[in-house]
């Protein structure tokens, strides 16, 4: 069987054209195949093996350490799933076909043993092709806001009978689901810019919400690849029906001015502004209403009010309203689905609210994103804030260090940080958090180490009545919200 030559990387991995998945599983049929997902704890590889369990393969799975998602995959079914990687386990599974992700190490002893045994690899985003081949693929790309823009976008469609498939990178609050299994020809997918993956596929419609430096180490360091890259999506979505761009974001203008004919009726821009002839799809803010006046091209539409504070998350809306009218939904129908919008775990989820302690978990771990979750909470006038942040992975944080820098040196509430998250790779020399708070050099930016009870304990010392904790990270920060919580309450007693 074939397999992929060079797992080394994180950057450049080979993945197969579409010619040679069509030669490797005839007809993309997968059905009574047996699939093993090395890493089946990550959020996109956990929605696969889902979806391809729904649709009659044998699952198994693997992974570093056990979590709540490999726990929910196990009480749904998936038994074949043991942590942590086991190379015995996978022979005695003997799969015909294993998947991976970016985030594998190349010395993985599964992934080892399905090279020695000649199994066919395929990486995660080769598998998430096969099953969007032949489908209406709606693929939003974009270095922040694919999670929510696509979970409104699903809702949307879900809501308004187009029975949509759609695979999110979060779990969605209504459905407690990162997978949405439907019948029809509709299915939505976060395009991965991380890896270079988002340029597999063929996207019926495509989505930019913006361009920024991240995952680096995948692109050589250079920025200009990231935005050549991003730049072939856009083509290949302009070649269907349509692109939907983000020109509020100055690089993806920049991009998309320079390259393309904006007179072109399947380019449509959208952001924010006081000025609604300014984009296709633009949302005035209405401040004697406190709501967002909805216009197209220049024409008012209608007023929204969304439940999720921050206006990243008004863009996120404007994506999907576009998405909406590119498929004729009316505006009644696009507004109702909006306002019901209750979010996605891990996108400024509430886990405790309480006049004495409210805390909020999010998954914002780059600065841009730091930078607008400090201020959409902000927007709910919080009595006093404290932040937790966990940076993820050391690389990033050497990358965008003066970036962190400078939005962390800005804010005068109490900033928390703890010691970086590494996922993948090894730590790097003189990149650390203490580091990080050495340099900014402020009486109310600390450095919190230790492990997620440590810290909650640490915390514990500082918290007053009627506190609001906004904790942010990609990492296991995420266990710290129900741990504060629940000693929180177990004191107050």
């Amino acid at each position: 069987m074939q397999h992929i030559k060079s797992l080394e990387y994180q950057s450049g991995l080979k993945h197969y054209s579409k010619t040679q998945l069509a030669s490797l599983i005839p007809n993309s049929n997968l059905k009574s195949k047996k699939i093993h997902f090395i890493g089946i704890g990550g959020i996109g590889m956990s929605a696969l093996a889902r979806y391809y369990l729904s649709n009659g393969s044998d699952i198994s799975g693997s992974d570093k350490e056990n979590s709540s998602l490999v726990s929910e995959l196990i009480s749904e079914g998936l038994t074949n799933i043991w942590t942590p990687h086991n190379k015995k386990n996978i022979e005695n599974i003997n799969p015909d076909y294993v998947i991976y992700s970016t985030a594998i190490s190349s010395e993985n002893e599964e992934l080892t043993w399905s090279k020695e045994n000649k199994k066919t690899l395929l990486h995660r985003s080769d598998l998430l092709e096969i099953a969007t081949n032949e489908k209406k693929l709606i693929a939003i790309s974009g270095t922040h806001g694919k999670t929510t823009t696509s979970a409104m976008i699903t809702e949307l469609l879900a809501n308004n009978d187009f029975n949509p498939t759609a695979i999110l990178g979060g779990i969605l609050t209504s459905k407690n689901k990162n997978v949405i299994i439907g019948n029809s020809e509709y299915f939505i997918v976060e395009a991965d810019e991380s890896d270079k993956s988002f340029l597999k596929g063929n996207p019926y419609l495509g989505v930019i919400t913006n361009i920024e430096k991240d995952h680096l180490e995948n692109y050589g360091g250079d920025f200009e690849e990231i935005k050549k890259s991003f730049l072939e999506f856009a083509k290949k979505a302009l070649v269907n029906n349509g692109l939907i761009v983000c020109f509020q974001d100055k690089v993806t203008k920049e991009l998309i001015t320079n390259n393309f004919d904006l007179n072109n009726e399947k380019l449509i821009t959208y952001g924010i502004s006081t000025n609604p002839n300014k984009y296709v799809f633009c949302g005035k803010h209405n401040e004697e209403k406190n709501i967002w006046d909805i216009h197209y091209k220049g024409t008012y539409q209608f007023s929204l009010k969304l439940k999720i504070p921050g206006q990243h998350n008004l863009l996120n809306a404007l994506a999907t309203i576009a998405i909406g009218y590119s498929l004729n939904i009316s505006t009644q129908k696009i507004k109702t689905s909006l306002e019901n919008y209750n979010g996605v775990k891990r996108r400024f989820q509430f886990i405790k609210t309480s006049k004495e302690l409210t805390i909020v978990d999010d998954y914002a771990h780059h600065p841009t994103e730091i930078e607008a979750t400090i201020k959409a909470t902000k927007e709910l006038n919080p009595q006093r804030l404290l932040i937790v942040i966990q940076p993820h992975q050391a690389q990033r944080l050497k990358d965008l260090w003066n970036d962190f820098k400078k939005v962390l040196s800005q804010e005068e509430d109490n900033i928390f940080i703890t010691d970086v998250y590494i996922a993948r790779g090894t730590p790097i020399e003189g990149i650390s958090s203490k580091e990080l708070v050495n340099e900014i050099s402020k009486p109310n930016v600390k450095h919190i180490p230790g492990s997620i009870n440590q810290i909650s304990s640490t915390l514990e010392k500082h918290l007053k009545y009627g506190d609001f904790i906004l904790i942010m990270g990609a990492g296991d920060i995420t266990n710290l919200g129900p741990i504060l919580a629940n000693s929180y309450d177990r004191l107050a007693t």
